[in-house]
């Protein structure tokens, strides 16, 4: 499965069930991250919000009440997992990583970012960088936002010279830089304001601390903090999936 697909096939598929048009928050892309880390297929994935949907409008009596998160999701998606990981124990890891549901291959799928895309998207987080860096900041800030622009550099050129484009080999790159232009972010920004963050993080996140294991949590939590670094800086988040 397409990396790209990934994300985005869940997230339309959530919003086809929920049954009216939803733009899922940055938490929920959070939540749709730690699934593909932990290695949730795409088809037991959709098929654990089929579950959750199909309880909810089974139990849902009054009005046109909707769900407004994926969390609700994620007990469901995680009981399939299991079961889907219990049915293949002592299968070789080959036929492991094979599709379950004759889903074609990420060589067989072309959906996802063209590299045109891609470059000008680099190029954009690029001018946006710099100009971040051209205001009067501490020389330490400075020189570490001038290796991530030098790490995207080379990401470009390295897109420019090959002779295939893996977008999911590319996402993993931005989420490398992207963790180091965060850190550098965060240095020149008042404590205070990070604080604030937090309160408004935990206000914010009271639903997915309920309901979802703490590794689980901390990875939506880490999310939240980012997004707001990147806005308050001017910065576009470095992900396939901002395009």
């Amino acid at each position: 499965m397409n990396y790209y697909n990934y994300f985005t096939e869940i997230e339309e598929h959530f919003v086809r069930r929920r049954g009216k048009h939803l733009l899922i928050s940055p938490m929920d892309w959070g939540l749709i991250a730690a699934w593909r880390d932990a290695g949730v297929p795409l088809n037991v994935a959709l098929r654990g919000i089929d579950i959750a949907m199909d309880g909810f409008h089974a139990r849902q009596h009054r009005g046109n009440a909707k769900i407004n998160s994926l969390c609700y999701c994620h007990d469901s998606v995680m009981t399939e997992y299991a079961s889907h990981l219990e049915s293949h124990v002592g299968e070789s890891a080959a036929d492991d990583t094979a599709p379950q549901d004759g889903t074609p291959s990420a060589d067989e799928r072309k959906d996802g970012p063209e590299l045109a895309e891609v470059l000008q998207f680099i190029s954009d987080r690029i001018g946006e960088i710099k100009a971040f860096a051209a205001k009067q900041y501490p020389v330490d800030v400075v020189e570490g936002i001038q290796r991530v622009i030098a790490r995207l550099e080379e990401v470009m050129q390295n897109l420019q010279s090959g002779i295939r484009f893996d977008s999911e080999a590319v996402e993993k790159d931005f989420a490398l830089i992207d963790q180091i232009l965060i850190e550098e972010l965060r240095a020149s920004i008042q404590p205070e304001q990070v604080e604030e963050w937090e309160k408004e993080a935990r206000k914010e996140l009271k639903v997915y601390k309920k309901r979802l294991p703490k590794e689980t949590y901390a990875k939506i939590h880490d999310n939240f903090l980012r997004d707001r670094i990147h806005k308050k800086s001017g910065i576009g988040e470095l992900s396939l999936f901002r395009l």
